[in-house]
């Protein structure tokens, strides 16, 4: 799935257990400061919907620099969007 915001890689896993995502931001998008926040904005987001997510998958979440020009509220409900559509929440 693409969005303005991220790029997330969704797999099935035959196990049922809790679902494990995993947030991936290159030397690409920029110096370590950058990197860091876009991690910690996604470990946010992943925090507050973790709970109501589905088991059985494994996601990888590669975030792009608009996030941090976006305000959180904006980017968190396209966060929970995307979730949702997938069939996660």
């Amino acid at each position: 799935m693409r969005t303005p915001y991220f790029t997330l890689l969704i797999s099935r896993v035959p196990e049922p257990d809790s679902s494990r995502i995993g947030i991936v931001v290159g030397r690409r998008v920029g110096k370590a400061v950058t990197r860091n926040r876009l991690k910690r904005i996604f470990r946010e987001l992943t925090r507050d919907s973790y709970s109501n997510m589905a088991g059985g998958y494994h996601c990888i979440v590669y975030p792009k620099v608009k996030v941090l020009a976006t305000k959180y509220q904006e980017v968190g409900k396209t966060w929970k969007g995307t979730l949702a559509q997938i069939g996660l929440l």
